[in-house]
């Protein structure tokens, strides 16, 4: 029987990978049904060894019919759930009774081996440390240090994980002002959910996900190794109640290949992606052109993409600096974050390491960089962690020196993974992935909501460039930031968002500035002010909105250029500027706007197929109203309301017509409007609300209703005071 038993497992060892490549489940299932327990033995060692652990796990669950009690299946059973799918909780009472039997001399390919290896005291400890119960988990570490044959490969990380308790210990005990919440089931599913990317104002949520495609088409395509499908990369907007819509996939997603998002341009025209073909993941990117976003595309710079492997990049918001991550030689060790400027010819300049201050032995990723271009956000495994990969802050000073990294503490990092930190552009609310207790599935996202304002000195220009027929605006309109009294006299050119024409860019405290608005390549100039920022050392914004009457210009209307001695002077046709609109919402502002002039609201909402109705009780609705209210009590004698409505060409059968949704959603928010000042008696008359258009647009329905992206712009309410 020995001698059989041998040349089984010498046969298995031999053809195995082969064998294991070309392996079904309904193979392994039926194999679970057919076999002998000590076959099976053999062949979930074969499979754990070569990686295949959901096959391996399904023939663990058969052991265990044979013998519940056995350590040595109860092992493999915890063993495979950690690595599969990281179920600590899950995997946590069966490496418990397997720790209750374990030898050194465990014999993994023996029918008769009953114990366990020592390694269960490893396995248990890691799951109490991801459980977040560091006394049991230092226990559990120590006994398998003092139990383990000293040449074990797991020690170095056991003594690094102890490291790591003592940090959790000490930031659990003093927790930080944060709020940590699972963003939810719309987001989340059971399969992993990572690299979250908020876009700056926090009205669009893109990740990357595991999950089946709504057609099965995926189901072929599942890694046999851990029953995982593809990555793809999604995008989720902000419903008009503050709730995230259902995703959408991206359209250059592939269901057989992997992809994932790296980062999003502050103007959402460009998105990095990795992408693993041949072994050394690059960086790639997509441009969104013509309502899509293109095929992805190499990033051809072989300074940046290597042989080596390349996992994650940011490019800062105002398009100069790319931070990506690199395990390439001469780095201090493991994965390490570079920096490279872009050049004077639109090129990127030679990497730099960002040397030991941020850099260590271990495994550096996930950068991200704040609006101030200082700030920077990144991920370590090292000992400075809680466990696994936590968020670390540092900054850059003015001779590209970063300060020491100060970890983020609890409760935002975790006992597990948590990494791809970034933030809207205030620094108040983040989003990560993290491996933590109660998530939905392996890997979650979460949203960080922070107390305290943690950026400085900086002022952020945020505005809309808006059409009088609310139609898209050309995809060339730009807004050319000049600093004039800046020392380097430094330009850049800002695009606004093609979705819904809104634009970021970053500007320095005390400095005076020219805003150009062009569009057609640059050659025709819109609009043109001048304005200094605050002498302030804290975070604030400006807002500026334009608004452009595209059809004039399309009929040769001529362009008139703003007399820059009176920015609000009232320009004719076909360029209609309105005063730039002070915030409807809590973020501080410190607006070079005299405290006497009134602010014009406006609300605009988007609805999915068929909606008509908000809730007036939430959301944006509600800040808009109480934004009239308040310039009513204190003293604007009457408000004129004007509301626009919009419907898709997409086919309507339960409102007749689009024309008749068109305009139900508009008598719908006329009602609302009227409904809240009508409780009031103070506000009688006072308030004016009109129709002014409700109509039909977008492009012509193709019979492609489910590209919700593609119609959605043209399904929506608009409210504009005067």
């Amino acid at each position: 029987m020995v001698i059989r038993y041998l040349f089984l497992i010498m046969a298995t060892l031999a053809f195995g990978q082969a064998f294991s490549q070309e392996l079904t489940e309904k193979d392994i299932r039926n194999m679970v049904e057919k076999e002998s327990e000590q076959k099976l033995v053999v062949q979930c060692s074969v499979l754990t060894q070569e990686g295949f652990s959901y096959y391996a796990e399904i023939i663990a669950d058969k052991l265990l019919a044979f013998q519940p009690n056995s350590a040595n299946y109860n092992y493999r059973k915890g063993f495979l759930m950690l690595d599969s799918h990281t179920d600590f909780e899950g995997a946590m009472p069966y490496l418990k009774l397997a720790a209750k039997d374990v030898k050194k001399n465990f014999d993994m390919y023996s029918p008769k081996e009953k114990s366990a290896p020592t390694d269960a005291y490893y396995y248990l400890a890691r799951c109490y440390h991801l459980n977040e119960q560091i006394p049991e988990a230092v226990e559990y570490y120590n006994k398998f240090i003092t139990a383990s044959d000293q040449g074990s490969e797991l020690i170095p990380t056991a003594k690094l994980k102890l490291q790591q308790c003592e940090v959790a210990y000490r930031e659990m005990s003093n927790p930080k002002d944060a709020l940590v919440e699972n963003v939810g089931k719309v987001i989340n599913s059971e399969r992993p959910e990572f690299n979250p990317v908020v876009s700056l104002d926090g009205s669009a949520l893109y990740f990357t996900s595991k999950r089946a495609w709504e057609d099965n088409s995926t189901d072929k395509c599942r890694d046999k190794r851990f029953n995982q499908y593809p990555e793809d990369i999604y995008v989720s907007y902000v419903h008009f109640d503050g709730s995230w819509i259902d995703p959408f996939r991206l359209d250059f997603c592939d269901g057989v290949r992997n992809e994932a998002i790296m980062a999003v341009s502050a103007d959402e025209r460009r998105i990095y992606v990795f992408q693993d073909t041949a072994g050394n993941g690059d960086i790639y990117y997509s441009d969104f052109t013509t309502n899509r976003f293109q095929e992805i595309q190499f990033l051809n710079d072989k300074r940046i993409n290597t042989d080596n492997w390349e996992p994650h990049c940011y490019v800062t918001t105002d398009g100069q600096n790319l931070y990506f991550t690199s395990d390439r030689p001469g780095g201090f060790g493991g994965r390490d974050i570079y920096r490279v400027v872009r050049l004077p010819d639109g090129s990127w300049g030679e990497p730099i390491n960002l040397g030991p201050s941020v850099n260590t032995p271990y495994d550096e990723d996930a950068p991200f960089v704040a609006i101030d271009n200082k700030t920077l956000y990144y991920s370590s495994n090292g000992p400075l962690s809680m466990g696994d990969f936590d968020v670390f802050v540092t900054r850059r000073d003015e001779n590209n020196n970063w300060s020491a990294p100060i970890n983020m503490g609890y409760p935002l990092n975790s006992t597990g993974d948590d990494i791809y930190y970034t933030t809207t552009v205030d620094g108040l609310r983040g989003f990560l992935t993290s491996l933590r207790k109660g998530g939905e599935g392996e890997k979650d996202i979460y949203e960080i909501k922070n107390s305290t304002q943690t950026l400085n000195n900086v002022a952020v220009l945020k505005g809309q460039i808006k059409t009088v027929d609310n139609q898209p605006i050309p995809e060339d309109v730009a807004i050319t930031v000049n600093c004039i009294s800046c020392k380097d006299k430094n330009s850049r050119t800002v695009f606004p968002r093609l979705r819904d024409e809104v634009y970021f860019s970053q500007m320095e405290p005390c400095e005076e500035y020219e805003l150009v608005y062009t569009f057609d390549g640059g050659k025709r100039e819109i609009y043109r002010e001048k304005l200094k920022t605050a002498c302030d050392d804290k975070y604030y914004e400006i807002f500026r909105d334009i608004t452009l009457d595209i059809k004039s210009i399309n009929n040769g209307g001529n362009t008139v250029v703003a007399d820059s001695k009176d920015p609000t002077k009232p320009i004719i046709d076909p360029i209609k500027p309105i005063k730039p609109i002070k915030p409807i919402d809590t973020v501080t502002n410190i607006d070079p706007i005299t405290k006497t002039d009134w602010s014009n609201p406006r609300y605009k909402h988007y609805f999915e197929y068929n909606g008509n109705k908000i809730n007036p009780k939430k959301g944006d609705f509600k800040r808009f109203v109480k934004e009239i209210e308040k310039q009513m009590k204190e003293g604007r004698k009457v408000i004129a309301i004007n509301v626009y409505s919009s419907a898709s060409t997409v086919p309507t059968k339960t409102y007749e017509t689009n024309e008749k949704l068109s305009a139900l959603r508009a008598e719908n928010i006329k009602y609302d409007i009227m409904t809240y000042f009508q409780s009031n008696t103070r506000f009688n008359e006072k308030i004016v609300v009109t129709i002014k258009g409700s109509a039909v647009s977008g492009p012509a329905y193709q019979k492609d209703a489910q590209n919700r992206k593609k119609y959605r712009a043209y399904q929506y309410v608009e409210v504009i005071t005067e």
